[in-house]
């Protein structure tokens, strides 16, 4: 839906010749970075918290699905305990370079590399707020079926994004071919 409505709202033309339309594209992609990240923080203030304050673990499906809380000073799904402060740098920066990617690339209209980028960078946000917060993220999804590391929403949306930006790069990505590139210059100079 989102490819199909960035390509029927916004042609080629407007996105390149109006800067007005290309900084509403970008404003309608960061909203729905806000929109994650809100949800992802107000899902662990209403269900992590209360469980962490003391209440009992919340069953959704016995033995299969269960809300807790866990103190995770690791990266997403519990890797590299204790690396709060490394990951909390490492995450700044990739922050910022995808936030860079997404506003240098808005001409990319691939619904598949956008919605990827919105979810890795509310994902990344959603846990550096926690990180400087609390200096640990609060997840608190398990599956007790497979017994799966605990995560939250934020930890979901960096592999959702991750997977859709591999989906992207395998079929949707294609290099402009240095052939083409210059065909396309020397065509350029013959019409001067």
């Amino acid at each position: 839906m989102y490819n199909r409505f960035m390509k029927r709202k916004f042609s080629d033309k407007l996105i390149y010749k109006n800067p007005k339309t290309t900084v509403l594209v970008i404003l309608f992609e960061l909203f729905w970075v806000g929109v994650y990240l809100a949800v992802d923080l107000l899902t662990k203030h209403f269900i992590y918290m209360p469980i962490a304050a003391g209440a009992e673990d919340i069953t959704i499906w016995k033995g299969v699905l269960k809300l807790v809380a866990v103190e995770n000073t690791g990266a997403s799904f519990g890797i590299f305990q204790n690396a709060n402060e490394v990951l909390s740098i490492i995450s700044i920066v990739v922050v910022v370079f995808l936030l860079v990617f997404l506003i240098f690339s808005v001409k990319e209209r691939n619904g598949w590399l956008r919605a990827a980028l919105i979810l890795m960078i509310a994902g990344g946000i959603g846990n550096l707020v926690d990180r400087f917060m609390f200096g640990y993220v609060r997840d608190w999804i398990y599956f007790e079926l497979i017994d799966f590391a605990v995560f939250n929403l934020a930890d979901s949306g960096l592999t959702v994004g991750c997977v859709l930006l591999i989906i992207f790069v395998i079929f949707f990505y294609r290099p402009e071919d240095k052939k083409k590139k210059s065909d396309r210059i020397d065509v350029d100079s013959e019409q001067k």
